[in-house]
């Protein structure tokens, strides 16, 4: 373990084995530091927060803030839960839950870049990359395996499947099912065909996700109907995948299918 002098830690932070951290650094009561994690030069982690092993957290990251929720009442005990090696760059903000004994949650193995921001009660999966600028409101829940390209803007309580492709400045108010690609606002472009083929989905169960996302968004049947009449016993693991996330309570609805040409994507 090694703390730079003039860190500020508080006696009642456990801080892990083989952890490093700079100068500046806040590192405030009731933390939880876990083994082989690096702190930057005046990063803060605030209190209730925990961090699994080898976690990196950037310069000027917030780790734990209170929420930008207005009537919050401040005296509430919640925090902030990270897995383990997640990377949060520079000026990351992660806020706490909004209520009582609760955490906003990162998984395992996130990337997040610099700026970016999580708010509060939001949970992300695992394996994630969060680029520059993304801001995810409060509530939003995301898979694992997604790719949220820079400036693009997810809103309070939708869901986003996982290896999903956000375009970069794109804004989101409607659930964006799994393997999509994200583009403009609210809309879906295609399948995320590279990051399935990268993830050693194999070509046939690739052209059974086609034809199912043409199927939903293309075809003359409502989501009710085709949800009815699917028989997901039959069915290869990710799109059963995909199937659950369609009958899943949603408080904001799906993205629509956009009319515009994104063969760039």
């Amino acid at each position: 373990m090694s703390i730079h002098p003039k860190a500020l830690v508080s006696p009642g932070a456990r801080i892990g084995s083989r952890t490093t951290i700079g100068a500046f650094a806040i590192i405030e009561d009731d933390t939880v530091i876990g083994d082989d994690c690096h702190i930057e030069a005046s990063a803060q982690i605030r209190a209730h927060t925990s961090l699994g092993a080898g976690c990196f957290i950037g310069s000027g990251a917030l780790i734990g803030a209170d929420p930008q929720f207005r009537g919050f009442d401040r005296s509430i005990t919640s925090g902030v839960r990270i897995g383990e090696r997640n990377t949060l760059r520079e000026y990351v903000t992660v806020h706490r839950s909004i209520h009582q004994g609760e955490a906003t949650v990162l998984g395992n193995e996130n990337y997040l870049m610099a700026g970016s921001h999580v708010g509060h009660d939001t949970v992300i999966a695992n394996e994630n990359t969060i680029a520059n600028n993304v801001l995810l409101a409060g509530h939003v829940a995301v898979g694992s395996h997604c790719f949220l390209g820079g400036g693009s803007v997810f809103h309070q309580f939708i869901r986003i499947g996982d290896y999903v492709m956000a375009q970069g400045n794109s804004g989101f108010s409607l659930d964006l099912p799994p393997y999509v690609i994200g583009a403009g606002v609210n809309e879906v472009a295609g399948i995320n065909s590279v990051g399935l083929r990268r993830a050693g989905v194999s070509p046939e169960v690739r052209n059974q996700i086609k034809e199912t996302f043409r199927k939903v968004y293309f075809g003359a049947q409502t989501l009710r109907e085709i949800l009815d009449e699917v028989d997901e016993s039959n069915l290869a693991s990710p799109l059963v995948a995909f199937f659950q996330f369609l009958r899943q309570e949603s408080k904001k609805g799906l993205c629509i299918r956009t009319s515009r040409d994104f063969k760039s994507i």
